[in-house]
């Protein structure tokens, strides 16, 4: 039945190269562009592993395209797409045992299996990681194209800084590369149009009077480089742009954040957009019953629920949160490390953290005590101890005679003055 074969929506990839191997034996012979051409239809299909999956970025259509390594220079449209639910619907009505006619790819049970594959995957990921895959042509396992966008010389794939940072920002002097030769510092004035207020930047021209990158200090190419508009216009291209404020405005990692998970937190599912936006119109009782409907944890915590209630923003409804905290090396993140939580979530991550820093704080002090301890206690350690510290007392008494022994022509002062003819 059609609910039986949606309750087995999740598909292993043994099963599907066992019915992979099952439907493709050498009797339907692969043509010589990588189109399986079955015996009963002169239609041609792709072959299952040459298949690729474009999901649209306006539509959220699936295209689909094949590729023969080796042989195709880029992936091939077959013009054929479909909506995610087109797909379940095929996937629930088709009839393993019936032989017809095979019109369309979904109509064949090993690329409709190899479909719902990519569909499995596709809903594993997150918003960010979806983004970052819209609009191409992908290969299972999607694991494998997220690592080849990972190519970030400071960041890795999960938006860490390399080597972890536990500041929360980088500081303007330290995120631009250094200054260049032939390169000097220039201010510079973006121009918004008539009797608007001008803001000046400081950015690297090189001496052929080429605008530089803030981020990167590569030329700048753009329509306005060299009388910049927007901030924007400062940078080589959007992916620097994007960078440098992401790593310096904890404003834009909450505008970027909101616009790739629209104000939902991540762990309790609470559309805190959504919450904001309907408590604004509403009177100041309404507006505690309204949480307590929507909300009940967050209406449990009175402080959170007085301050929405009061001023109902959204920066009152949901945080951006360091998926790896700061205090263990999260910081200076791009977008890849942070989440969106709820006010009351946030409390209880925050809350979690304290305790996990406390116990390493008295782990630490425990640590210390032990070896100062060990050190008292072992006269080996002591007596070496106190020989480091004496030679260290020396080495810098002689330092400082060296510092007063310099040869200053007709000074009493002079080296050779100082030392006695006797000698």
């Amino acid at each position: 039945s059609g609910s039986e074969k949606r309750s087995s929506f999740t598909i292993s990839s043994s099963m599907l190269d066992q019915e992979n191997r099952e439907n493709h034996q050498p009797e339907n012979p692969i043509a010589d562009d990588g189109l399986v051409k079955e015996n009963d239809s002169s239609s041609f299909f792709p072959h299952v592993d040459s298949l690729r999956f474009e999901v649209s970025q306006n539509t959220g259509r699936i295209h689909l395209y094949s590729c023969i390594p080796g042989k195709d220079p880029r992936p091939r449209p077959h013009f054929q797409n479909f909506r995610p639910e087109e797909v379940e619907a095929s996937y629930a009505s088709l009839d393993i045992n019936e032989e017809k006619t095979h019109e369309s790819i979904t109509d064949d049970q090993v690329h409709l299996l190899a479909i719902i594959e990519f569909m499995k995957e596709w809903n594993a990921l997150r918003p960010i990681e979806k983004r970052k895959l819209l609009g191409k042509p992908l290969q299972l396992p999607l694991s494998l194209e997220l690592s080849y966008l990972s190519e970030n010389t400071s960041h890795n794939s999960e938006g860490l800084l390399k080597g972890g940072s536990k500041r929360r920002k980088t500081p303007f002097s330290e995120i631009s590369i250094p200054l260049p030769q032939n390169a000097v510092w220039k201010k510079v004035n973006l121009r918004r149009g008539y009797q608007k207020k001008e803001k000046e930047y400081t950015q690297a021209w090189s001496v052929s009077n080429e605008p530089l990158c803030k981020l990167c200090q590569k030329p700048c190419k753009g329509n306005n480089a060299k009388e910049p508009e927007y901030f924007e216009d400062l940078f080589c291209d959007l992916a620097c742009y994007e960078d440098y404020r992401t790593r310096t405005s904890s404003r834009f990692i909450r505008q970027e954040l909101f616009q790739i998970e629209h104000g939902i937190c991540t762990n309790c599912k609470l559309d805190c957009h959504q919450l904001a936006t309907r408590l604004r119109p509403l009177p100041l009782e309404r507006r505690r019953e309204y949480v307590k409907k929507v909300a009940p944890e967050l209406f449990a915590r009175k402080n959170l629920l007085e301050t929405l209630v009061n001023d109902p923003t959204e920066g009152n409804a949901w945080h951006a949160d360091h998926i790896i905290p700061v205090f263990r090396g999260g910081g200076e993140c791009r977008l890849e490390n942070m989440r969106t939580l709820c006010v009351a979530c946030h409390a209880d991550v925050t809350a979690a953290q304290c305790v996990e820093r406390r116990l390493i704080r008295s782990k630490a002090r425990k640590q210390l005590k032990d070896t100062l301890n060990e050190l008292r206690n072992n006269p080996n350690q002591t007596n070496l101890l106190a020989d480091n510290r004496k030679e260290t007392d020396c080495s810098e008494e002689e330092e400082e005679e060296d510092e007063l022994l310099v040869e200053v022509p007709g000074s009493s002062y002079s080296i050779d003055q100082k030392i006695s003819p006797a000698s």
